[in-house]
């Protein structure tokens, strides 16, 4: 539920999770294939994996890489991480070597974990596969399975998502305990806690992980883990038929294609979550229609306020609402205001910068001082002075204190449920020589969700560039979800009176 008075405490990860396996050490906590693995043995492989990463080097404070797939032991690892007193940094094994390194590179030094082999470069430790029962069963018989956790606070800090640069670094998002721990709970959103399952499907390095699974674990849930990249129809069927679950989270762009495809795949489901990307009103009036009792939640909120912001139930009346569907109502543990131009409240009615306070917000950005002044101010709101997160967002406060949205301030876009700077791409289409100028733009479908990303580029006097050879080219430079749906060379680019690049014209561009 959202506006809840007496919202969920704030607690670090690890301890949270250590309550649930001595309240009910025997219940169910995770489900990868044949391996399902109850809370005692979860936190006994964590406190093995905590005492060998101590073994290794690993203190208080630090920043742990993992370059592990998604699955138990990866989750048991990141507990375990916790349980050290460091934060972890789950990095996709599959993204470009330069793109893992540009991250190392902002680390001091860092002990890295990874499978044995030697790939992708960086790793420094290396984890071979096991089932959590056998970790925990050795720590049994030996002095690791003793290993006590080290006190936390819920300042300190868990994780770091390293999200799109628009200088074509990744930037690091310092989330502290709190932040995760803030919305779930008594008090906090529908569908987590004991007797509760759900599908983890996110990747490990996007905040929604975290979502999916601390907001299980931490309560007395449970998750199964889908190790395909994509949940598709017929395996939502079988995810909620065979295994049970009840809870879900999906972007907007897969909830679209299973409504299009086979709206009765979400039949049996309790709570659906669904977000990342702006709704299409279509899409939610098929799914009202088939299931006008089952809720289902437009999730709205940046990575820097932790997981979501605000929720809004959705119904049949939303079609209307001339913006869009709402975002809502702030989640529990958070507040939103909307700021001027000038810093100063706008009314309602009036649209403004949507700016979060609370738990959710984040440290601020990895070795970026000058950034995180300018996003994580101090802010005077209601007479009190409070450190705020300015989203870049614009939105608007409705007369019933519903927010709604109303874009971006910034070239920032959301694709499949995934966060692009369009300069991060400019910058890696630009480090190849033969690229003259480019422009990155969004294209959009009917209903304004952005369905594609087009790179426009001209090419250097006497040079030959295939567009199937710059999209090679960016495969080495982005991660896949960030590489162009279509590339189109032009002899130049439209300009403005003011000699920059007309970005509307080129998003006006067909195709």
């Amino acid at each position: 539920m959202t506006g809840a008075t007496n919202p969920p405490p704030l607690r670090t990860v690890h301890a949270a999770v250590a309550e649930c396996a001595d309240r009910a050490p025997h219940d169910l906590a995770l489900v990868q294939g044949e391996e399902r693995v109850d809370y005692r043995t979860l936190t006994a492989a964590a406190r093995v994996l905590a005492g060998r990463l101590t073994a290794w080097g690993v203190r208080p404070g630090d920043i742990v890489p993992l370059l592990l797939p998604r699955g138990a032991q990866l989750i048991a690892l990141q507990l375990g991480v916790l349980m050290s007193g460091a934060a972890y940094a789950t990095l996709d094994p599959r993204w470009p070597a330069s793109r893992i390194a540009a991250i190392l590179d902002q680390l001091d030094d860092p002990v890295v974990v990874g499978r044995p082999g030697g790939e992708p470069l960086g790793v420094t430790r290396t984890l071979a596969p096991s089932p959590l029962s056998a970790l925990a069963d050795a720590g049994a018989d030996s002095a690791a399975g003793l290993f006590a956790p080290v006190p936390a606070d819920p300042e300190d800090l868990a994780t770091v998502f390293f999200t799109s640069g628009s200088t074509g670094v990744p930037k690091g998002v310092l989330i502290p305990h709190r932040a995760v721990t803030r919305m779930f709970g008594p008090g906090g959103l529908d569908g987590f806690g004991p007797g509760h399952l759900t599908a983890q499907v996110a990747p490990g390095a996007w905040d929604m992980y975290a979502f999916e699974l601390w907001g299980q674990l931490t309560t007395g849930g449970a998750c199964v883990v889908v190790e395909e990249n994509h949940l598709m129809p017929s395996r939502l069927r079988t995810l909620v038929a065979e295994q049970g679950v009840d809870t879900l989270w999906l972007t907007t762009s897969l909830f679209n294609l299973i409504v299009d495809e086979d709206p009765d795949a979400f039949e049996g489901l309790e709570t659906l979550y669904v977000g990342g990307e702006k709704q299409s009103p279509r899409h939610v009036a098929r799914f009202l229609e088939r299931f006008p009792e089952l809720p289902i939640w437009n999730g709205f909120g940046p990575a820097e306020n932790c997981m979501l912001t605000a929720v809004h139930r959705m119904t049949p009346a939303d079609d209307a609402a001339p913006a869009g569907i709402p975002v809502g109502r702030p989640v529990p543990n958070t507040a939103v205001v909307l700021l001027r131009e000038d810093g100063s409240p706008a009314a309602p009615g009036e649209r403004g910068e949507i700016v979060a306070l609370g738990p959710g917000v984040a440290r601020g950005y990895l070795n970026n001082e000058t950034l995180t002044r300018e996003r994580f101010p101090t802010l005077e709101i209601a007479g009190e002075r409070q450190r705020a997160l300015r989203t870049g967002d614009l939105g608007m406060l409705d007369e019933h204190g519903i927010l709604h949205y109303h874009g971006r301030r910034d070239r920032q876009i959301k694709l499949s449920g995934n966060r692009i700077e369009l300069g991060d791409i400019e910058a890696a289409a630009a480090a190849i020589p033969e690229i003259r100028a480019c422009a990155a733009v969004a294209r959009t479908d009917e209903g304004g969700t952005v369905d594609h990303v087009a790179l426009v580029y001209t090419l250097a006097d006497g040079a030959e560039l295939a567009p199937r050879d710059v999209r090679k080219r960016l495969t080495t430079r982005l991660p896949a979800y960030a590489v162009p749906g279509r590339f189109e060379q032009l002899d130049d680019l439209p300009r403005r009176d003011n000699g920059k690049v007309d970005l509307q014209a080129l998003e006006r561009r067909p195709g």
